[in-house]
């Protein structure tokens, strides 16, 4: 066998599923972007003021949570494993962030946060 045609059976779906380093650096500039947008939201007095203190934080947990998404899908090799394998890691954090944001969202109407 040569080193330009891998085996038969799994070794060559295997390869033929594996990516480049391209993937990453794509997934990590978008990384970049959310958190260059993270930091702009409560930097920024215009957007700031504009969302109000509920929205600025709501929007920041919920880019926390997309990029934990993408962090686990990506550089844990998640996108190419079965779909059962997503869901149990997925689904307790999308719980806890919804949560998270309820909980954030509840003591602020109810005044306990200020």
């Amino acid at each position: 066998m040569s080193a330009e045609h891998p085996p038969e059976g799994h070794a060559a779906e295997e390869h033929h599923e594996r990516h480049g380093y391209a993937h990453y650096v794509v997934v990590g500039v978008i990384l970049t972007v959310v958190t260059i947008v993270e930091i702009m939201i409560p930097s920024i007095d215009a957007i700031r003021n504009a969302l109000g203190t509920v929205w600025t934080t709501t929007s920041l947990l919920i880019l926390s949570f997309l990029k934990g998404a993408g962090v686990v899908m990506y550089y844990m090799h998640l996108k190419g494993d079965d779909r059962l394998f997503t869901a149990l890691f997925m689904f307790p954090f999308m719980i806890a962030t919804t949560i998270v944001i309820i909980l954030f969202l509840f003591w602020t109407l109810t005044g306990l946060i200020a």
